[in-house]
């Protein structure tokens, strides 16, 4: 690896910043295309199993939707409005809609222009934060109108760091300024259709949620950056330049009903659409249960009279209007490894709560139900966390894709407890690749499932904690830097998994645990993995060691992280020469 202080001598560097900037060689274009997230397009692969009405439910939603689409508002007060709020609770069938809008302004009567975007908490990292949000949906505008092609790759050669700016220059930049150096007739209507902005989490910056003065934490939240996307929309659909109409889909969380709802430009917006007992959700859910019901009875041979019509009042009044649990439902009857879809209904409509009026109260006691189906409840609890890459912040952050089934597998399971064991029960909350998939990662199937596993009051003795789910994945760790890798395992397989170690972004280990006790040669084959691994774990470990170890000093009894930090430290010093460099990090 090159140095950046070859040579160096007597260095002090008042703010450390890395940053890359590659010249733009070609089309412009092309560097665009690398930055966007493909998975979040309605229609990308990695959304090829995503929830869809099912035929002939939700149709007046669908319907009141695509109408304002197409024709506008039927107030002509409100005709200049071109932002609509779909919003639900947990599980009421929100990205299903979405899902199939996108699906009927491609495929419906009248064509409609598309441009969209799928936030998603448990899906690719491009998926879960707002960095790729801009140059996506300016990829996909250009794809719906090609004269913008010429003015977007001009702003990007006037500023190679265009994506680095905020999402509000790039709004400008790669959206709004081409859209007004071009003449656009739209014959047709357009829409963007933003889903799940409420999961969109908070971008983590190395070295930014630090104040250098006070020493305190100043971390950005996710709420701020889920508001920097709805003002961008807004200034999107102000701009008399903007030809199309933007449908926002999310839970009525606070930062949304504050937004939608603030009165000095509540005029701008359409009537939010709020997914209530207006549209009826019973008789959809009846509908859905019925016809997965008879998909179960052709595949089993079973009775056409099977479920007594009283079993499905019982199931509808238990769903208290989220699809999210007859969904559930059907999945445990089919895909349960014990029991005969007789047997298994007869579970489910036992499985009630002992008391409360929580919303989701049948939700939770079905959860709790099929986790503690599992052999060991709290194991795969801790597994849900970590295939989730929360502990507590984002495990995964230095990587761009989400980790393979495959691979997590081998960071967490032991002779004991391999995968099947752990999560053979769970088929009905988490999409598990066949043992055969090296690539596919572990999808699960909905958010509302760890929204129950993060709450203590309603998860109970099931919950686990931060500290919990850190020592948990400490001690796998440490297992690792013993033996120094996987043991007996093919050496591409070794491979694939220590470039996945070497990344992992690991809990502050001083915070959660003072119990695990590392050798000195674990540590020194940790810190020289980095090396081999991981540049983004070099530069983080540089701006760590000098802000937070007084080098040359090592405790007498020191833990993982400050070994860590000193080998490194040394690596370091061993490229600078003798004098240590003094860098203060801001």
């Amino acid at each position: 690896m090159t140095s950046f202080f070859t040579n160096a001598r007597d260095v002090s560097v008042n703010e450390l910043r890395v940053i890359h900037v590659s010249p733009s060689v070609g089309d412009p274009l092309n560097d665009l295309t690398s930055q966007i997230a493909p998975g979040a397009l309605h229609d990308s692969a990695e959304r090829c199993d995503a929830p869809r009405c099912h035929p002939e439910t939700r149709v007046a939603v669908q319907d009141e939707i695509y109408s304002w689409i197409v024709h506008g508002d039927s107030d002509p007060a409100q005709e200049m409005t071109k932002i609509k709020w779909l919003t639900g609770p947990a599980g009421t069938g929100k990205s299903a809609i979405m899902g199939s809008v996108a699906d009927t302004c491609k495929q419906g009567d009248v064509r409609v222009l598309v441009v969209t975007f799928f936030f998603s908490a448990s899906a690719s990292p491009d998926r879960r934060r707002k960095t790729a949000f801009i140059p996506t949906l300016a990829y996909q505008f250009a794809q719906c109108l090609p004269a913008l092609k010429g003015p977007l790759s001009q702003a990007i050669q006037n500023d190679p760091l265009l994506f680095k700016k905020n999402l509000h220059v790039q709004m400008e930049a790669l959206i709004l300024t081409p859209l007004r150096q071009v003449t656009v007739e739209l014959n047709v209507p357009g829409v963007v259709l933003v889903d799940g902005v409420d999961e969109c989490e908070v971008e983590q910056y190395v070295g930014s949620h630090v104040s250098p003065r006070a020493g305190e934490s100043i971390e950005r939240t996710k709420e701020e950056d889920q508001l920097e996307i709805l003002q961008v929309l807004r200034e999107a659909a102000l701009d008399p330049a903007f030809p199309f109409r933007i449908v926002i889909a999310s839970r009525p969380e606070r930062v949304f009903r504050d937004f939608f709802n603030n009165e000095s430009h509540r005029s701008s917006f359409a009537p939010s659409l709020v997914l209530d007992e207006k549209y009826n959700p019973d008789a959809d859910i009846t509908l859905f249960l019925k016809a997965k019901f008879s998909e179960i009875q052709r595949r089993y041979n079973l009775s056409p009279s099977w479920p007594s019509p009283e079993s499905l009042v019982t199931l509808l009044n238990q769903a208290s209007g989220q699809f999210i649990y007859a969904a559930t439902v059907i999945r445990y009857i089919t895909t349960s490894r014990h029991g005969s879809p007789h047997a298994l209904l007869d579970q489910v409509l036992k499985v009630t709560p002992s008391s409360g009026t929580n919303p989701f109260s049948h939700l939770d006691t079905f959860y709790t139900h099929i986790l503690q189906s599992a052999p060991n409840t709290i194991l795969a609890v801790k597994w849900l966390w970590i295939i989730k890459g929360e502990i507590p912040h984002n495990l995964f952050f230095h990587m761009h894709r989400t980790p393979s089934a495959f691979l997590l597998n081998l960071l967490l399971q032991t002779d004991d407890t391999d995968a099947e064991h752990v999560l053979g029960d769970l088929y009905s909350l988490i999409n598990v690749p066949p043992s055969d998939d090296f690539e596919t990662p572990y999808r699960p199937y909905h958010r509302s499932l760890y929204d129950f596993l993060g709450s203590k009051g309603r998860c109970g003795p099931i919950y686990v904690g931060d500290m919990q789910r850190a020592e948990f994945l400490w001690v796998r760790f440490s297992d690792i830097c013993v033996y120094k890798g996987l043991p007996a395992s093919r050496p591409s397989d070794q491979e694939k998994f220590l470039h996945l170690f070497f990344n992992l972004f690991m809990p502050d280990i001083g915070r959660f645990t003072s119990q695990l006790n590392f050798s000195p040669s674990s540590v020194d084959w940790w810190a020289s993995g980095c090396v081999s691994h991981s540049e983004d774990r070099i530069r983080l470990k540089f701006y760590y060691v000098h802000r937070q170890v007084q080098l040359p000093l090592v405790p007498v009894q020191p833990d993982m992280q400050t070994l860590a930090e000193f080998h490194f430290a040394s690596l370091q010093e061993s490229r600078l020469g003798s004098t240590k460099p003094d860098v203060a990090a801001s």
